[in-house]
Protein backbone atom coordinates (compact mmCIF):
# COMPACT_ATOMS: atom_id res chain seq x y z
CA UNK A 1 0.00 0.00 0.00
CA UNK A 2 1.27 3.59 -0.68
CA UNK A 3 1.32 6.79 1.94
CA UNK A 4 -0.60 9.59 1.42
CA UNK A 5 1.29 12.40 -1.41
CA UNK A 6 1.83 15.81 -0.64
CA UNK A 7 -0.08 16.66 -3.42
CA UNK A 8 -3.03 15.03 -4.94
CA UNK A 9 -2.56 14.89 -9.18
CA UNK A 10 -5.99 14.56 -9.53
CA UNK A 11 -8.92 14.31 -6.52
CA UNK A 12 -12.05 13.10 -6.96
CA UNK A 13 -14.85 11.57 -5.17
CA UNK A 14 -15.09 8.17 -6.61
CA UNK A 15 -12.05 6.40 -9.03
CA UNK A 16 -13.66 2.98 -10.72
CA UNK A 17 -10.49 0.81 -11.42
CA UNK A 18 -11.13 -0.29 -14.50
CA UNK A 19 -13.31 -0.06 -17.55
CA UNK A 20 -16.04 -3.41 -17.89
CA UNK A 21 -19.33 -3.64 -17.31
CA UNK A 22 -18.94 -3.70 -13.29
CA UNK A 23 -17.30 -0.76 -13.26
CA UNK A 24 -18.54 1.76 -15.84
CA UNK A 25 -22.07 0.74 -14.30
CA UNK A 26 -20.87 1.82 -10.89
CA UNK A 27 -19.12 5.28 -12.26
CA UNK A 28 -22.41 5.69 -14.33
CA UNK A 29 -24.77 5.06 -10.85
CA UNK A 30 -21.86 7.34 -8.82
CA UNK A 31 -22.31 10.07 -11.26
CA UNK A 32 -26.04 10.00 -11.09
CA UNK A 33 -26.05 10.49 -7.51
CA UNK A 34 -24.21 13.56 -8.06
CA UNK A 35 -20.87 12.16 -7.33
CA UNK A 36 -17.86 13.02 -9.27
CA UNK A 37 -15.94 10.21 -10.93
CA UNK A 38 -12.71 9.24 -12.50
CA UNK A 39 -12.45 5.85 -14.30
CA UNK A 40 -8.54 4.12 -14.79
CA UNK A 41 -7.45 1.50 -17.14
CA UNK A 42 -4.71 -0.53 -17.59
CA UNK A 43 -5.05 -1.52 -21.60
CA UNK A 44 -5.50 0.76 -24.03
CA UNK A 45 -8.37 1.13 -24.39
CA UNK A 46 -11.75 0.60 -22.72
CA UNK A 47 -14.15 -2.18 -22.30
CA UNK A 48 -12.30 -4.60 -20.21
CA UNK A 49 -12.37 -8.30 -20.15
CA UNK A 50 -16.12 -7.78 -21.22
CA UNK A 51 -15.47 -6.16 -24.33
CA UNK A 52 -13.66 -9.20 -25.58
CA UNK A 53 -16.50 -11.76 -24.87
CA UNK A 54 -19.83 -13.10 -25.44
CA UNK A 55 -21.95 -9.81 -24.48
CA UNK A 56 -24.30 -11.99 -22.06
CA UNK A 57 -25.94 -11.77 -19.46
CA UNK A 58 -28.04 -13.99 -17.81
CA UNK A 59 -31.12 -12.69 -16.62
CA UNK A 60 -33.67 -15.20 -15.19
CA UNK A 61 -37.33 -13.65 -14.71
CA UNK A 62 -36.54 -10.42 -16.46
CA UNK A 63 -38.76 -8.51 -18.09
CA UNK A 64 -37.28 -8.69 -21.52
CA UNK A 65 -38.10 -12.91 -21.32
CA UNK A 66 -42.01 -11.74 -21.78
CA UNK A 67 -40.86 -10.03 -25.22
CA UNK A 68 -40.47 -13.82 -26.61
CA UNK A 69 -42.86 -15.53 -24.53
CA UNK A 70 -41.24 -16.96 -22.29
CA UNK A 71 -42.37 -17.27 -18.50
CA UNK A 72 -39.99 -18.14 -15.53
CA UNK A 73 -40.23 -17.27 -11.47
CA UNK A 74 -37.26 -16.26 -9.00
CA UNK A 75 -38.38 -19.70 -7.12
CA UNK A 76 -37.46 -21.57 -10.59
CA UNK A 77 -34.19 -19.44 -10.53
CA UNK A 78 -32.93 -20.03 -7.11
CA UNK A 79 -33.53 -23.63 -7.65
CA UNK A 80 -31.06 -23.24 -11.10
CA UNK A 81 -28.15 -21.48 -9.01
CA UNK A 82 -28.51 -24.19 -5.74
CA UNK A 83 -27.71 -26.85 -8.75
CA UNK A 84 -25.11 -24.92 -10.49
CA UNK A 85 -23.41 -23.90 -7.31
CA UNK A 86 -23.13 -27.87 -5.98
CA UNK A 87 -23.79 -26.86 -2.20
CA UNK A 88 -21.06 -23.98 -2.27
CA UNK A 89 -23.28 -21.29 -2.54
CA UNK A 90 -24.87 -18.81 0.55
CA UNK A 91 -28.86 -19.52 -0.63
CA UNK A 92 -29.45 -16.07 1.38
CA UNK A 93 -27.07 -14.18 -1.24
CA UNK A 94 -28.48 -16.01 -4.08
CA UNK A 95 -31.88 -14.89 -3.12
CA UNK A 96 -30.80 -11.44 -2.57
CA UNK A 97 -29.11 -11.56 -5.86
CA UNK A 98 -32.73 -12.53 -7.52
CA UNK A 99 -34.07 -9.94 -5.45
CA UNK A 100 -31.77 -6.61 -6.65
CA UNK A 101 -30.68 -7.47 -9.92
CA UNK A 102 -33.43 -6.24 -11.85
CA UNK A 103 -33.45 -3.22 -10.28
CA UNK A 104 -30.30 -2.86 -11.70
CA UNK A 105 -30.38 -3.80 -15.18
CA UNK A 106 -33.19 -2.21 -15.70
CA UNK A 107 -31.42 1.13 -14.50
CA UNK A 108 -28.41 0.86 -16.95
CA UNK A 109 -31.57 0.08 -19.67
CA UNK A 110 -33.72 3.11 -18.80
CA UNK A 111 -31.17 5.83 -17.77
CA UNK A 112 -28.05 4.70 -19.75
CA UNK A 113 -29.59 3.41 -22.91
CA UNK A 114 -28.20 0.25 -23.19
CA UNK A 115 -30.67 -1.85 -25.00
CA UNK A 116 -31.31 -5.28 -24.44
CA UNK A 117 -33.09 -8.12 -26.06
CA UNK A 118 -33.84 -11.69 -25.27
CA UNK A 119 -31.64 -14.01 -26.73
CA UNK A 120 -34.68 -16.28 -28.35
CA UNK A 121 -33.58 -19.82 -28.80
CA UNK A 122 -30.60 -19.72 -26.29
CA UNK A 123 -31.34 -22.35 -23.49
CA UNK A 124 -29.87 -22.44 -19.80
CA UNK A 125 -26.26 -25.06 -20.23
CA UNK A 126 -28.69 -27.61 -17.81
CA UNK A 127 -32.00 -27.10 -20.04
CA UNK A 128 -33.86 -29.26 -19.32
CA UNK A 129 -32.17 -31.49 -16.77
CA UNK A 130 -31.70 -29.39 -14.29
CA UNK A 131 -33.88 -28.06 -11.47
CA UNK A 132 -35.68 -24.62 -12.71
CA UNK A 133 -33.74 -24.43 -15.71
CA UNK A 134 -35.47 -22.78 -18.56
CA UNK A 135 -34.77 -21.01 -21.95
CA UNK A 136 -34.84 -17.22 -22.72
CA UNK A 137 -32.99 -16.28 -19.72
CA UNK A 138 -30.06 -14.39 -21.44
CA UNK A 139 -29.90 -11.29 -22.85
CA UNK A 140 -27.53 -10.02 -25.71
CA UNK A 141 -27.54 -6.26 -26.76
CA UNK A 142 -29.12 -4.58 -29.99
CA UNK A 143 -26.68 -3.74 -32.84
CA UNK A 144 -24.36 -0.41 -32.03
CA UNK A 145 -22.80 2.08 -34.35
CA UNK A 146 -19.50 2.71 -33.42
CA UNK A 147 -19.54 6.56 -34.89
CA UNK A 148 -21.93 7.26 -31.82
CA UNK A 149 -18.40 6.68 -29.45
CA UNK A 150 -16.80 9.90 -31.07
CA UNK A 151 -12.92 10.21 -29.45
CA UNK A 152 -13.80 6.60 -28.09
CA UNK A 153 -14.83 4.73 -31.39
CA UNK A 154 -10.54 4.04 -31.58
CA UNK A 155 -10.14 3.97 -27.55
CA UNK A 156 -12.31 0.63 -27.55
CA UNK A 157 -12.83 -2.95 -28.94
CA UNK A 158 -14.32 -2.99 -32.17
CA UNK A 159 -14.30 -6.79 -32.32
CA UNK A 160 -12.98 -9.69 -30.72
CA UNK A 161 -10.34 -12.41 -32.18
CA UNK A 162 -12.92 -15.10 -30.86
CA UNK A 163 -16.53 -13.74 -32.31
CA UNK A 164 -17.72 -12.83 -35.40
CA UNK A 165 -18.05 -9.36 -35.86
CA UNK A 166 -21.16 -7.78 -36.80
CA UNK A 167 -23.45 -10.63 -36.30
CA UNK A 168 -26.20 -10.70 -33.55
CA UNK A 169 -26.97 -13.79 -30.99
CA UNK A 170 -30.26 -14.21 -32.60
CA UNK A 171 -29.03 -14.03 -35.98
CA UNK A 172 -26.61 -16.64 -34.87
CA UNK A 173 -29.63 -18.87 -33.91
CA UNK A 174 -31.73 -18.41 -37.13
CA UNK A 175 -28.83 -18.74 -39.38
CA UNK A 176 -28.24 -22.19 -37.65
CA UNK A 177 -25.22 -21.52 -35.94
CA UNK A 178 -21.42 -22.99 -36.08
CA UNK A 179 -22.78 -26.04 -37.93
CA UNK A 180 -23.81 -24.04 -40.42
CA UNK A 181 -21.40 -21.38 -40.87
CA UNK A 182 -20.56 -21.94 -44.62
CA UNK A 183 -24.50 -20.36 -45.42
CA UNK A 184 -24.42 -17.37 -43.53
CA UNK A 185 -25.13 -13.97 -45.24
CA UNK A 186 -21.44 -12.65 -45.19
CA UNK A 187 -22.21 -9.89 -47.52
CA UNK A 188 -24.33 -8.54 -44.70
CA UNK A 189 -21.94 -9.12 -42.32
CA UNK A 190 -19.02 -7.50 -44.67
CA UNK A 191 -20.75 -4.44 -44.87
CA UNK A 192 -21.32 -4.05 -41.18
CA UNK A 193 -17.92 -4.66 -40.24
CA UNK A 194 -17.15 -2.01 -43.03
CA UNK A 195 -19.64 0.52 -40.95
CA UNK A 196 -18.43 -0.65 -37.10
CA UNK A 197 -21.66 -1.98 -36.33
CA UNK A 198 -20.86 -4.06 -32.89
CA UNK A 199 -22.25 -6.95 -31.39
CA UNK A 200 -21.57 -9.41 -28.70
CA UNK A 201 -19.04 -8.11 -26.20
CA UNK A 202 -17.60 -5.09 -28.04
CA UNK A 203 -21.59 -4.01 -28.65
CA UNK A 204 -22.25 -4.46 -25.33
CA UNK A 205 -19.10 -2.07 -23.65
CA UNK A 206 -19.98 0.36 -26.21
CA UNK A 207 -23.22 0.99 -24.73
CA UNK A 208 -21.60 1.36 -21.52
CA UNK A 209 -18.75 3.53 -22.89
CA UNK A 210 -21.36 5.70 -24.62
CA UNK A 211 -23.00 6.16 -21.42
CA UNK A 212 -20.23 6.51 -19.28
CA UNK A 213 -17.65 8.61 -21.50
CA UNK A 214 -20.01 10.42 -24.15
CA UNK A 215 -23.49 11.14 -22.36
CA UNK A 216 -21.70 12.16 -18.71
CA UNK A 217 -18.45 13.32 -19.95
CA UNK A 218 -16.90 10.96 -17.08
CA UNK A 219 -13.39 11.27 -17.60
CA UNK A 220 -11.10 8.09 -18.56
CA UNK A 221 -7.56 7.51 -18.23
CA UNK A 222 -6.36 4.55 -20.61
CA UNK A 223 -3.00 2.83 -19.98
CA UNK A 224 -2.61 3.84 -16.59
CA UNK A 225 -2.09 0.73 -14.09
CA UNK A 226 -3.42 1.59 -10.75
CA UNK A 227 -0.46 -0.43 -8.84
CA UNK A 228 -1.56 0.26 -4.93
CA UNK A 229 -4.14 1.73 -2.77
CA UNK A 230 -3.63 5.15 -0.36
CA UNK A 231 -4.44 3.97 2.47
CA UNK A 232 -4.20 6.85 5.87
CA UNK A 233 -5.97 6.22 9.14
CA UNK A 234 -7.08 2.78 8.57
CA UNK A 235 -9.19 3.82 5.03
CA UNK A 236 -8.81 4.04 1.72
CA UNK A 237 -8.27 7.02 0.50
CA UNK A 238 -6.81 7.17 -3.44
CA UNK A 239 -4.97 5.16 -5.55
CA UNK A 240 -1.11 5.48 -6.86
CA UNK A 241 -1.39 4.57 -10.48
CA UNK A 242 1.24 4.85 -13.78
CA UNK A 243 0.69 7.15 -16.33
CA UNK A 244 3.46 8.05 -18.93
CA UNK A 245 6.21 6.61 -17.09
CA UNK A 246 5.67 8.11 -13.36
CA UNK A 247 3.72 8.04 -10.91
CA UNK A 248 0.07 9.49 -10.70
CA UNK A 249 -1.53 9.64 -7.31
CA UNK A 250 -5.80 10.36 -7.64
CA UNK A 251 -7.78 11.32 -4.53
CA UNK A 252 -10.63 9.13 -4.05
CA UNK A 253 -13.09 10.64 -1.13
CA UNK A 254 -16.18 9.02 -1.27
CA UNK A 255 -14.26 5.64 -2.51
CA UNK A 256 -12.13 3.38 -5.01
CA UNK A 257 -13.56 0.56 -6.86
CA UNK A 258 -11.56 -2.64 -7.96
CA UNK A 259 -13.26 -4.11 -10.94
CA UNK A 260 -10.50 -5.22 -13.01
CA UNK A 261 -10.93 -9.20 -13.89
CA UNK A 262 -9.31 -12.14 -12.79
CA UNK A 263 -5.85 -13.17 -12.83
CA UNK A 264 -5.36 -14.87 -16.47
CA UNK A 265 -1.85 -13.69 -17.41
CA UNK A 266 -0.27 -14.81 -13.73
CA UNK A 267 0.57 -18.22 -13.73
CA UNK A 268 1.37 -18.47 -10.35
CA UNK A 269 -1.65 -17.27 -9.23
CA UNK A 270 -3.64 -19.65 -11.27
CA UNK A 271 -1.49 -22.61 -9.82
CA UNK A 272 -2.92 -21.22 -6.39
CA UNK A 273 -5.95 -20.38 -7.04
CA UNK A 274 -6.96 -23.08 -9.89
CA UNK A 275 -4.19 -25.95 -8.63
CA UNK A 276 -3.02 -25.48 -12.46
CA UNK A 277 0.38 -25.13 -13.32
CA UNK A 278 0.16 -25.30 -17.20
CA UNK A 279 -2.23 -22.63 -18.22
CA UNK A 280 -3.43 -20.00 -20.63
CA UNK A 281 -5.66 -17.12 -21.31
CA UNK A 282 -8.48 -15.93 -24.59
CA UNK A 283 -8.46 -12.65 -22.56
CA UNK A 284 -6.56 -9.43 -23.75
CA UNK A 285 -2.72 -9.35 -22.12
CA UNK A 286 -3.87 -6.80 -19.22
CA UNK A 287 -5.20 -9.47 -16.12
CA UNK A 288 -2.69 -10.21 -13.79
CA UNK A 289 -4.39 -10.18 -10.20
CA UNK A 290 -3.59 -6.92 -9.52
CA UNK A 291 -6.76 -6.45 -7.24
CA UNK A 292 -5.79 -9.36 -5.47
CA UNK A 293 -2.85 -8.22 -4.79
CA UNK A 294 -3.62 -4.70 -3.40
CA UNK A 295 -6.54 -5.66 -1.66
CA UNK A 296 -4.17 -8.96 0.24
CA UNK A 297 -1.97 -6.00 0.84
CA UNK A 298 -4.34 -3.98 3.14
CA UNK A 299 -6.41 -7.24 4.79
CA UNK A 300 -9.23 -7.14 2.73
CA UNK A 301 -10.59 -11.49 2.38
CA UNK A 302 -9.71 -13.01 -0.90
CA UNK A 303 -12.13 -16.12 -1.80
CA UNK A 304 -11.27 -18.50 -4.91
CA UNK A 305 -13.65 -20.10 -6.73
CA UNK A 306 -14.38 -23.32 -5.65
CA UNK A 307 -13.38 -26.47 -7.80
CA UNK A 308 -17.02 -26.86 -9.54
CA UNK A 309 -16.08 -24.05 -11.47
CA UNK A 310 -16.55 -24.75 -15.34
CA UNK A 311 -15.21 -22.21 -17.31
CA UNK A 312 -11.81 -23.74 -17.86
CA UNK A 313 -11.67 -25.04 -21.78
CA UNK A 314 -9.50 -26.50 -23.69
CA UNK A 315 -8.16 -23.99 -26.75
CA UNK A 316 -4.68 -23.66 -28.18
CA UNK A 317 -2.76 -20.86 -30.80
CA UNK A 318 -2.37 -20.48 -33.98
CA UNK A 319 1.66 -20.06 -34.41
CA UNK A 320 2.28 -16.50 -35.48
CA UNK A 321 -1.24 -15.26 -34.11
CA UNK A 322 -1.35 -11.91 -32.37
CA UNK A 323 -3.51 -9.29 -30.60
CA UNK A 324 -2.52 -7.05 -28.47
CA UNK A 325 0.78 -7.82 -29.10
CA UNK A 326 0.31 -11.00 -27.31
CA UNK A 327 -0.57 -14.31 -28.48
CA UNK A 328 -4.25 -15.48 -29.01
CA UNK A 329 -5.25 -18.77 -27.37
CA UNK A 330 -8.41 -19.65 -28.95
CA UNK A 331 -10.70 -21.94 -27.03
CA UNK A 332 -12.00 -24.87 -28.93
CA UNK A 333 -15.28 -24.37 -30.10
CA UNK A 334 -15.15 -26.28 -33.06
CA UNK A 335 -15.20 -29.59 -31.10
CA UNK A 336 -19.38 -29.37 -30.78
CA UNK A 337 -19.60 -30.09 -34.12
CA UNK A 338 -20.15 -33.12 -36.11
CA UNK A 339 -16.81 -35.37 -37.54
CA UNK A 340 -14.52 -35.01 -34.95
CA UNK A 341 -14.10 -36.34 -31.05
CA UNK A 342 -11.61 -35.97 -28.32
CA UNK A 343 -9.21 -38.34 -27.23
CA UNK A 344 -6.44 -38.42 -24.76
CA UNK A 345 -3.21 -39.78 -25.34
CA UNK A 346 -4.36 -43.34 -24.68
CA UNK A 347 -6.08 -43.02 -27.60
CA UNK A 348 -9.67 -42.75 -25.81
CA UNK A 349 -12.53 -40.46 -25.66
CA UNK A 350 -13.02 -39.12 -22.29
CA UNK A 351 -15.81 -36.31 -22.31
CA UNK A 352 -19.21 -35.70 -24.49
CA UNK A 353 -18.13 -33.24 -27.14
CA UNK A 354 -21.30 -31.83 -27.46
CA UNK A 355 -21.46 -30.26 -23.84
CA UNK A 356 -18.49 -28.07 -22.64
CA UNK A 357 -19.01 -27.99 -19.09
CA UNK A 358 -18.41 -31.97 -19.05
CA UNK A 359 -14.61 -30.83 -19.93
CA UNK A 360 -13.69 -29.39 -16.84
CA UNK A 361 -13.79 -32.27 -14.79
CA UNK A 362 -12.74 -34.51 -16.90
CA UNK A 363 -9.50 -32.20 -17.13
CA UNK A 364 -9.11 -32.21 -13.67
CA UNK A 365 -9.32 -36.15 -13.36
CA UNK A 366 -6.18 -37.35 -11.75
CA UNK A 367 -4.78 -41.15 -11.91
CA UNK A 368 -3.55 -41.88 -8.55
CA UNK A 369 -1.31 -44.69 -10.18
CA UNK A 370 0.67 -42.40 -12.61
CA UNK A 371 0.28 -39.19 -10.52
CA UNK A 372 -0.51 -37.75 -14.27
CA UNK A 373 -3.34 -35.93 -15.67
CA UNK A 374 -4.05 -38.16 -18.81
CA UNK A 375 -7.18 -35.66 -20.11
CA UNK A 376 -5.05 -32.48 -19.55
CA UNK A 377 -3.26 -32.49 -22.94
CA UNK A 378 -6.02 -34.37 -25.82
CA UNK A 379 -6.49 -34.42 -28.95
CA UNK A 380 -9.26 -33.06 -31.76
CA UNK A 381 -9.33 -36.48 -34.37
CA UNK A 382 -11.44 -34.71 -37.26
CA UNK A 383 -11.92 -35.86 -40.96
CA UNK A 384 -12.45 -34.65 -44.29
CA UNK A 385 -15.84 -33.78 -44.40
CA UNK A 386 -15.56 -31.64 -40.65
CA UNK A 387 -12.67 -29.40 -42.86
CA UNK A 388 -14.75 -28.84 -45.74
CA UNK A 389 -17.93 -28.14 -43.33
CA UNK A 390 -16.64 -26.04 -40.15
CA UNK A 391 -14.13 -23.23 -39.76
CA UNK A 392 -10.92 -23.86 -37.40
CA UNK A 393 -10.31 -21.00 -35.53
CA UNK A 394 -9.55 -18.10 -38.06
CA UNK A 395 -9.22 -20.90 -41.04
CA UNK A 396 -12.59 -21.20 -42.72
CA UNK A 397 -14.10 -24.29 -43.87
CA UNK A 398 -12.05 -25.93 -46.67
CA UNK A 399 -8.78 -23.77 -46.25
CA UNK A 400 -5.24 -25.52 -45.69
CA UNK A 401 -4.18 -25.82 -42.25
CA UNK A 402 -0.26 -25.55 -41.34
CA UNK A 403 1.41 -28.40 -40.11
CA UNK A 404 2.49 -26.40 -37.01
CA UNK A 405 -1.41 -26.14 -35.83
CA UNK A 406 -2.55 -29.59 -36.98
CA UNK A 407 -1.19 -33.88 -37.99
CA UNK A 408 -2.66 -34.76 -41.34
CA UNK A 409 -1.84 -38.55 -42.22
CA UNK A 410 -4.22 -41.00 -44.47
CA UNK A 411 -4.85 -43.55 -41.99
CA UNK A 412 -5.88 -43.84 -38.53
CA UNK A 413 -3.14 -45.29 -37.08
CA UNK A 414 -0.45 -43.34 -39.02
CA UNK A 415 -1.93 -40.63 -37.24
CA UNK A 416 -2.01 -41.94 -34.30
CA UNK A 417 2.04 -42.59 -34.37
CA UNK A 418 2.76 -38.87 -35.40
CA UNK A 419 0.62 -37.71 -32.61
CA UNK A 420 1.65 -40.40 -30.37
CA UNK A 421 -1.06 -41.87 -29.42
CA UNK A 422 -1.49 -45.48 -29.08
CA UNK A 423 -2.73 -46.67 -32.69
CA UNK A 424 -4.25 -49.87 -31.52
CA UNK A 425 -6.63 -48.34 -29.21
CA UNK A 426 -7.56 -44.92 -30.98
CA UNK A 427 -8.78 -47.23 -34.17
CA UNK A 428 -10.76 -49.52 -31.70
CA UNK A 429 -11.80 -45.84 -30.54
CA UNK A 430 -12.95 -44.63 -33.86
CA UNK A 431 -14.76 -47.63 -35.16
CA UNK A 432 -16.75 -48.06 -31.78
CA UNK A 433 -17.79 -44.26 -32.50
CA UNK A 434 -18.51 -44.53 -36.14
CA UNK A 435 -20.51 -47.49 -35.74
CA UNK A 436 -22.68 -46.19 -32.83
CA UNK A 437 -22.75 -42.33 -34.61
CA UNK A 438 -24.45 -44.51 -37.26
CA UNK A 439 -27.38 -45.17 -35.62
CA UNK A 440 -27.47 -42.25 -34.12
CA UNK A 441 -26.53 -42.95 -30.42
CA UNK A 442 -23.98 -42.53 -27.69
CA UNK A 443 -24.19 -44.99 -25.12
CA UNK A 444 -20.77 -43.88 -23.55
CA UNK A 445 -21.97 -40.45 -23.08
CA UNK A 446 -25.43 -39.90 -24.39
Amino acid sequence: MAQRPANWDLETDFVAVGSGLASLTAAIVAHDQGKQVVVLEKAPKLGGLCGYGGGEVFAPNGRHMRDIGQDDSDEAAAAYFDFLAAGFNDPELTRTLLANYREALDYVEDKAGVAWEAVDGLHDYYYPDAPGSGTGRYLAVKLFDGAQLGEWQTKTWAMSPHLPPGLTHREMYEWGGLANVTKWNYELLGQRMASDQRSFGPGMMAYFVKAAMVDRAIPAHVETPVRELVVEDGRVVGVRAEKDGRDFFVGARAGVLLAIGGYDHNPEMAKMYEEWHEWNSSAQPYFHGDAIVMGGEIGADIASVPPQNLAMFYGYNIPGEEHDGAPIFRSSWECGCPHAIWVNQAGERFTDESFYKDYQPRIRQLDGRTQSFPNRQPYLIFDGNYRERYPLGSYAPGMDIPEELAVKADSVRELAEQCGIDPDALERTLAEFNAHAAKGEDPKFG
